[in-house]
């Protein structure tokens, strides 16, 4: 579904209560499995707005209509079965299974993260005037704790929750900026192919993504990528993110460190 979960999931979570993109985003998620059986109109009316609403919302969100935002969920399902599956799972053991299913891929983590990437990745932390880092639920929550852990080093991160905002910070991001995109299926790329995202060729900044996707290259959109390795399924995120925000804040802190005093 084209990541449409998540993209509603951040509307819910960044719109005043209240609001008619709340009130549309909650209702959608709230109505999945019949979404696709309602027109405009009809869903203009559950929700209270107005058909231009709709259509707003649905342009806000990275659809040209309604009829286009709707299309996502004809193949919707109970995804529970799926989203829940692990590599070598045993109902009845699910807290050994899901554990040792953990620790499989942070072992994978483990070899296949680049040190020099990660180290080069260090260096230019600390040598960007600005540094910005965005995500998308999960990834946006170790995006938080990266700003925090930053910060202990004396590094103000930036960060944008809403995916409209992240795109109106990176038009408007120069040269000097760093910008970290943490995105495990490179669902950032997707959406900014739909959006059609401008960057000043002559002056933008660097932009690299940390994903373990390794069919995403980098492009006009990203600089570079940052790959790791995983087996698909829920023991597989956001440990790995986790893992590698831990190594760039410890890094970033001992680099600080051991530089002489002024």
């Amino acid at each position: 579904m084209f990541n449409m979960i998540i993209i509603l999931l951040a509307t819910l979570n960044s719109e005043p209560i209240g609001t008619n993109d709340y009130r549309i985003s909650r209702f959608i998620l709230s109505n999945l499995k019949d979404i696709q059986n309602y027109n405009i109109s009809q869903l203009a009316k559950a929700c209270f707005v107005s058909n231009s609403s709709i259509s707003r919302f649905c342009r806000k969100v990275g659809f040209q209509d309604f009829n286009e935002l709707k299309y996502q969920f004809f193949q919707w399902s109970d995804i529970g079965e799926q989203k829940f599956r692990y590599p070598n799972q045993i109902n009845g053991q699910i807290k050994i299974s899901f554990i040792d299913a953990v620790i499989h891929n942070l072992q994978l983590l483990k070899r296949s993260l680049s040190d020099s990437a990660m180290q080069q990745l260090v260096k230019d932390i600390l040598s960007y005037p600005k540094v910005a880092a965005f995500g998308t639920l999960h990834s946006q929550g170790v995006v938080l704790n990266l700003q925090t852990d930053l910060l202990t080093s004396g590094i103000v991160l930036d960060t944008r929750t809403r995916f409209q905002e992240q795109l109106d910070y990176l038009e408007d991001a120069e040269e000097d900026t760093l910008v970290l995109l943490f995105s495990r299926g490179g669902s950032h790329f997707k959406r900014f192919l739909l959006h059609n995202l401008q960057l000043n060729p002559q002056h933008r900044p660097k932009i690299i993504m940390i994903t373990s996707n390794q069919n995403i290259k980098p492009n006009k959109y990203i600089d570079q990528c940052i790959y790791y390795e995983e087996e698909e399924g829920f023991a597989a995120y956001p440990y790995a993110f986790e893992v590698i925000k831990g190594i760039l804040a410890l890094e970033v802190y001992q680099q600080k460190k051991s530089e002489p005093s002024a």
